[in-house]
């Protein structure tokens, strides 16, 4: 069973920021760039890129770094008055309106705190492996600040759209406590206090599997600091909740997807016209005439069988597979039958692998989501070619979370990412 709860969150104080949210909330930590951070600090004194990715220097050590001033800023924050603890419980509802492919979209969820479950509950689903440096990384900052500073993002079923329904009329005749509005997009957050509609949401929530979409690091190290935690005496069981987004991931309008592409920087000893060879041995390779057909065609066969976009020789190529009984024999890992359908875990295991012999691992590969710098990489020389893809559905995420499988690196890609800084979760003091 899902446990689903309101929680008095931790919000920046607009009397304090004079009501610019825009300048004190940022993208997730792990999609900015050391760039885009010391933008994030002129922006704002404030910026929560300073608590969840804060600068590091020569001089630190055990005693003084980033995790620890990271603790250190958000204490004294809290006790200036920047962010304010809620008084009162709450679900915070977020809706985020946004264009993709020219068509308006929103997305509606709520952000509550769920009761951590163990892998062996089968309530939570992740869909991606976890990797040792950024659960490290992720457990130091967790240790001193003792707060979920940022939402994992969380997907479940909603075909009756009986939560959805509740958030919806919560927000359509109220004006928002966070109103942002950047870009093409705009996120606009809202508390919902009434106890009746909190607890009628926490009970509709109760029966729903829950597939983890984006923070798998942030949850297994929420899941590892409350098992720490329990240890210690006095314990009263802060930490045995994470603070989550939920969406409904039933209806594919409020959901996007992207896809995250490939450029290969060394294909050993193949020329182009080698690795071309190799892959009409398995595919009808034809040519596009520039990215934007490319890109198209590859769009439009996604539901014919498995294609992809190639960028090599200076031109563009899609890739139709001949057989899709072939996946089966280029496939040798011991792996479900929806991780062997995936596009990404073809592209790895059969093209990249069995059939190019070209390393895949981190260094080898670049991930980019935009295909006009894919082929920006090729062109400037420090790669040799590029792969396109077709976005992972959320269909097939389910499926291949669901056999306790686990996706390749970077296959899902959800658009537009959740703001960090809008809500926190400040766990009371949990040891005495």
């Amino acid at each position: 069973m899902a446990e689903i709860k309101p929680f008095k969150g931790v919000l920046y104080n607009s009397a304090k920021m004079g009501g610019d949210y825009p300048s004190v909330c940022a993208p997730p930590y792990d999609v900015i760039s050391p760039a885009m951070r010391d933008k994030l600090y002129d922006k704002n004194g404030y910026n929560i890129v300073r608590l969840i990715l804060g600068r590091s220097y020569p001089s630190d050590n055990a005693g003084e770094n980033r995790y620890i001033r990271a603790g250190r800023l958000l204490n004294e924050w809290m006790r200036q008055g920047v962010l304010i603890k809620d008084n009162s419980d709450a679900f915070y509802v977020y809706v985020q309106e946004y264009t993709s492919d020219d068509r308006k979209c929103r997305r509606t969820g709520f952000i509550g705190l769920m009761k951590i479950m163990d892998p062996d509950e089968k309530r939570i689903f992740p869909h991606e492996r976890t990797h040792a440096g950024p659960k490290e990384d992720r457990m130091n900052l967790i240790k001193e600040v003792r707060a979920n500073l940022s939402p994992v993002f969380g997907l479940y079923p909603d075909r009756d759209r009986g939560v959805t329904a509740i958030l919806e009329d919560a927000v359509s005749s109220a004006a928002p406590a966070i109103d942002i509005r950047e870009g093409r997009e705009t996120h606009a957050l809202w508390r919902l206090r009434d106890r009746d509609l909190s607890e009628k949401i926490s009970r509709l929530m109760e029966d729903r599997k829950i597939f983890i979409a984006d923070g798998h690091h942030r949850y297994e190290v929420a899941r590892k600091y409350r098992d720490m935690m329990r240890k210690g005496a006095g314990y009263n069981g802060g930490a045995d909740f994470v603070m989550m987004y939920f969406t409904d991931m039933t209806s594919p309008d409020d959901l996007t997807v992207m896809a995250t592409h490939r450029v290969i920087k060394d294909t050993g000893t193949m020329d182009d016209d080698e690795v071309l060879r190799r892959l009409e041995e398995y595919f009808r390779v034809t040519e596009r005439v520039d990215l934007r057909e490319l890109m198209k065609s590859l769009k439009e066969r996604s539901a014919s069988g498995h294609v992809f976009g190639f960028f090599g020789k200076g031109k563009y190529f899609l890739m139709e597979m001949k057989n899709e009984r072939d996946i089966e024999k280029l496939i040798v890992d011991e792996r479900s039958a929806e991780w062997k359908r995936l596009g990404v875990s073809i592209l790895h295991s059969a093209v990249l692998r069995e059939m190019l012999g070209v390393k895949s691992e981190e260094g080898n590969v670049t991930y980019v989501k935009d295909p006009e710098e894919a082929v920006s990489l090729v062109r400037d020389g420090s790669h040799r070619c590029a792969f396109f893809l077709n976005p992972t559905r959320v269909d097939q995420l389910k499926a291949v979370a669901e056999s306790g499988d686990m996706m390749p690196q970077k296959s899902t890609y959800f658009y537009p990412k959740l703001l960090s800084g809008l809500v926190m979760n400040k766990f009371d003091r949990s040891v005495s």
